[in-house]
């Protein structure tokens, strides 16, 4: 097996001029090719080697950018491979439990909770984030570690991939800055564009990237049916908690002492990217979206499995629950009829609570179950 990593210059320079030769040098089976986004122009010499010899397992594709979201991919590899996603560790995994959230949560009745965080462990996880490389040091090294972080992906990693401009590359910092802010929101291209003074076309190409290269997320408006008047506009999520609260400048006693005002947007990020982490190797596969309709009834996540049956999923940062704080997801209820499989609600307090309202059976979990 050889590993050739396009890190290296002289092998990325092999590869970005002369993919056959690159391909016949390292010629061994299976061959994994690392930082592939670097040199798209191997994909369709690739595509005609799988073609050509369908023995499965020929290669294995890496990178730290999405390639296929790549402008310069202009060739299909669809039916011919298989895509995992490798986000930051999930907190499931740090603490190497056995069950898997998005499972649990898609069995009938209450879930099954294996021993839980308390909400202060909650927050020190949100953090901390779930990069390998730092989930076991202090705060002032991780914050050194995540500025380091956002310069390489930034200065080094999108000039690799863009060849852009240096001003460009400040204009993706100060969006990646204020996206932080607007963690959680509604994504509104034209609000960005006009406070970084650019247009919304290249706000929309600057997210686009971002995406690309798994550091935000963006979030699709779920769909009851067609009747429905909803919001289609899509949320914002960072995949990292800890970069988005490095980027927000907030510690622990910020957020658990004097509830900064990015408390509220920080847990809900910290649920779904613990939701995004499980789901990614979970039994059950499902698809994530947002919900609010043009009254503004809203519900923080839907979960959609392959047979289209839905849990709405609430996140309180309170440790009680009440009516009112789930009119969006009664709407949801009553609107999605038979394919709404439960309500669960994410919230402070430190026990299961079951409650019944309007003839629907939804379930109060601590936020601690993600931890």
């Amino acid at each position: 097996m050889h590993y050739p990593t396009l890190a290296a210059p002289h092998k990325l320079q092999l590869a970005q001029t002369a993919p056959p030769n690159f391909l016949q040098f390292y010629a061994s089976k299976p061959l994994v090719i690392d930082e592939i986004q670097l040199a798209p122009g191997l994909v369709p010499y690739l595509k005609t080697r799988v073609d050509d010899n369908n023995e499965k397992g020929q290669f294995l594709l890496t990178g730290s950018a999405d390639f296929m979201k790549m402008h310069e991919i202009t060739e299909s590899l669809a039916g011919r491979m298989v895509r995992y996603n490798l986000y930051p560790l999930s907190n499931a995994e740090i603490r190497k439990k056995k069950s898997n959230i998005i499972d649990q949560l898609f069995i009938e009745g209450a879930p099954e909770l294996e021993n839980y965080a308390s909400l202060s462990e909650v927050l020190d996880e949100l953090i901390r984030g779930g990069y390998p490389e730092i989930i076991m040091h202090e705060q002032s090294l991780r914050d050194d570690w995540f500025a380091s972080y956002i310069a390489s992906r930034i200065q080094k990693d999108i000039l690799e991939l863009k060849q852009i401009s240096l001003s460009k590359l400040q204009s993706i910092k100060s969006l990646l800055q204020l996206l932080a802010s607007y963690d959680a929101q509604l994504l509104n291209y034209n609000t960005l564009a006009k406070k970084l003074q650019i247009s919304n076309k290249t706000v929309a190409a600057y997210i686009e990237l971002l995406e690309a290269m798994y550091i935000i997320k963006i979030v699709p408006s779920y769909h009851v049916n067609a009747s429905l008047r909803v919001i289609k506009s899509p949320k914002i999520h960072f995949l990292d908690t800890g970069l988005a609260s490095h980027l927000l400048r907030v510690d622990k006693e910020n957020l658990f002492i004097h509830k900064d005002g990015n408390y509220g947007n920080l847990i809900e990020n910290y649920v779904y990217s613990e939701l995004l982490k499980e789901a990614s190797y979970s039994v059950q596969r499902v698809d994530i979206y947002h919900f609010r309709d043009l009254r503004k009834k809203e519900v923080d996540f839907v979960l959609e499995s392959r047979n289209g049956s839905i849990i709405g999923i609430e996140v309180k940062a309170k440790n009680s629950i009440k009516k009112a704080d789930l009119k969006g997801m009664l709407e949801l209820a009553k609107e999605s009829k038979d394919r709404f499989f439960k309500g669960i609600i994410f919230y402070g307090g430190d026990e299961l609570r079951p409650l019944s309202i309007d003839g629907f059976l939804f379930y109060c979990l601590p936020l601690g179950v993600l931890g």
